[in-house]
């Protein structure tokens, strides 16, 4: 174990001590979608509040990011932390050190796998243009820190949604383990709240991760190992207070300088990648989609019976409102992502325009019921294909703000696993 753990190491890998909830825990309670899904939608937390009632529950440690203008987030953080610290004394259990291998099924995906594994924050940087072993996959916007750095400042517990993208081609890491797991030992089975499909897990102790071992370590020989697909703003804050805690004297092996997430692999085929879509509140349309025509050079037309990325004059963006359904379209010069001259003139005109709301949003039905209603317009963003994600990553570096999602909303990563932030 001693060899594995130093080389993993080397490479910005922990072995953790994963904390799992005692026997006899309802995990289908336990286990909630991460905070930064359903934002606009508090009747998904409402009931998921509802499911749980008063069985013990990461819905308690966590602050869904619905709740965030309600005005109370320093006593919600508090009660968190108390939680944290009742749950670590009388909930959680600890495994030996080593990976979980999980398998998801969903309604889109009749199996994605993945490792929970610890990262070394000393290997990730969201800075422009750092070359670290692991990168951040989109700008990271500091405003978004504070709420998520309060938690972890006094947390006990780490309980990630971070998931972190490997360019395995030759299916070398999680394939090789996800084939030997019936001679892992089974930690759970269960199906997931609220549509969230099923997940297993199973414990891979460090004594069967040597191929694995040496399969990260010429992944890592390029000096490009991790990609943060989802939770970068978490791993950010995460990082940012692994910083504060380095500066005032924290050793080397404190806890705070890793973070538990899972890794999966880019070419997994349950691994689905979709456009993040834009949807804008409190708006005089007319006035918004002729200043839009304006910056972007572009036209409205009726839109045709099957959505396109691009037509025959330009780029294309689909718009809802209450008008219908319709199409921008654009002709740039510039050969940049349709969606980063989309954000760049969203950006210019929510700052003049304090009246007018956005949100970002995962599933196409969603952008169609909130962008149809008076005073609303919703804007599809066309897909992305990952098959060149690392290729654009290293030529051109991260992508822009809420460009892509994995998988729909209810896909997204649902907290489990938990790791101790105190010795």
């Amino acid at each position: 174990m001693a060899e594995i753990k130093a080389r993993l190491e080397k490479i910005g890998i922990g072995l953790p001590e994963v904390l799992l909830p005692k026997t006899g825990t309802d995990l289908s309670k336990w286990s909630v979608v991460a905070c930064d899904q359903f934002s606009s939608e508090r009747h998904y937390w409402e009931k998921a509040r509802e499911i749980v009632g008063g069985a013990p529950s990461t819905l308690r440690l966590i602050l869904p990011e619905c709740y965030l203008e309600d005005g109370d987030t320093e006593a919600r953080v508090q009660a968190i932390n108390a939680e944290m610290r009742a749950y670590l004394e009388n909930i959680l259990r600890p495994l030996e050190a080593g990976f979980v291998l999980i398998d998801r099924k969903t309604a889109h995906a009749p199996s994605r796998k993945g490792l929970v594994l610890a990262v070394d924050l000393e290997a990730y940087s969201f800075e422009a243009g750092a070359a670290s072993l692991i990168r951040p996959t989109e700008g990271t916007i500091l405003k978004r820190l504070p709420p998520r750095m309060a938690i972890r400042r006094g947390a006990t517990l780490d309980l990630p949604h971070i998931l972190l993208l490997l360019d395995d081609p030759d299916r070398t890491v999680v394939e090789p383990l996800f084939s030997a797991r019936k001679s892992f030992r089974k930690l759970y089975e269960f199906e997931l709240m609220q549509d969230g499909g099923s997940i297993t897990g199973w414990h891979v102790p460090a004594e069967a991760l040597g191929e694995a071992t040496s399969a990260l370590e010429k992944l890592a020989s390029g000096g490009f190992l991790f990609a943060v697909g989802d939770g970068n703003h978490s791993l950010a804050a995460a990082k940012s207070l692994w910083e504060e805690r380095k500066s005032a004297g924290a050793a080397p092996d404190d806890p705070a300088r890793w973070a538990l997430v899972e890794v999966e692999n880019i070419h997994d085929e349950g691994l689905h990648f979709h456009p993040i879509h834009r949807v804008l509140f409190g708006l005089d349309a007319e006035a918004f989609f002729s200043e839009m025509a304006k910056a972007l050079g572009g036209w409205m037309e009726v839109a045709p019976a099957a959505p396109a990325a691009k037509s025959e004059e330009g780029r294309v963006i689909e718009v809802v409102s209450e008008a219908g359904l319709a199409r921008f379209v654009f002709n740039p010069k510039e050969d940049r992502m349709t969606v980063e001259f989309f954000q760049e003139f969203l950006d210019a005109y929510l700052a003049k325009h304090g009246e007018v709301s956005i949100d970002y949003i995962h599933g196409e039905e969603a952008v169609r019921e909130m962008g149809s209603k008076p005073g609303n317009a919703g804007f599809y963003m066309p897909p992305l294909d990952k098959s060149v994600f690392f290729t654009r990553m290293v030529e051109v570096g991260p992508y822009p703000r809420k460009t892509f999602s994995i998988g729909e909303a209810t896909e997204k990563r649902y907290y489990l696993e938990s790791r101790k932030l105190v010795r």
